[in-house]
């Protein structure tokens, strides 16, 4: 049932981003600022005090990014994969964005932090694409919230990341 609330809630807000903007022209390279929403379910195995290591399912939409950018009113899903010694992290993991044409970017990921720290600091790279997204080369520089408690569910968080990203999409010969 919470999850049906947590989807409607982000179905809601795509639509209400959408609307105003339905048919504009996506640009072949940009920058801009990124903004995103998500929520997660892990698992996590810990060893001793000072190791851990958590698996995760991310599902998200973009909050604010051009008008004109390949993520611009998309929702994300995400698979990826933490490792914690003495509270120091990285994880990394691989991002399926949905475009509302149906369009997929492709992305990976690195990050670093503290555990409980504000620190977090995360690189996307995309690796592909399809349709008018074909090619896409590019990236940016995220910082994250990660691990706020939200008591919609078992095991589910939320979080957010913001930061600068840009994007090249070759010209295609027709």
């Amino acid at each position: 049932m919470n999850r049906i609330i947590l989807a409607s809630i982000l179905a809601l807000i795509l639509l209400v981003a959408f609307v105003p903007v339905a048919n504009a022209d996506m640009a072949k390279e940009g920058s801009g600022n990124y903004k995103s929403a998500m929520s997660y379910t892990f698992k996590a195995i810990s060893a001793e005090k000072e190791r851990l290591y958590m698996t995760y399912d991310i599902t998200g939409v973009i909050a604010e990014a051009p008008p004109d950018s390949p993520l611009f009113n998309a929702t994300f899903q995400a698979l990826g994969a933490l490792e914690a010694i003495k509270k120091a992290y990285k994880d990394s993991g691989f991002i399926i964005y949905y475009r509302p044409n149906g369009d997929k970017v492709y992305t990976t990921w690195q990050a670093t932090g503290t555990l409980g720290g504000t620190d977090r600091k995360i690189t996307i790279t995309f690796v592909g694409g399809t349709g008018e997204c074909v090619g896409i080369e590019g990236g940016g520089e995220l910082t994250g919230v990660c691990g706020i408690y939200s008591k919609l569910a078992n095991n589910v968080r939320v979080s957010m990341s913001v930061g600068k990203f840009h994007w090249k999409i070759p010209q295609t010969k027709k």
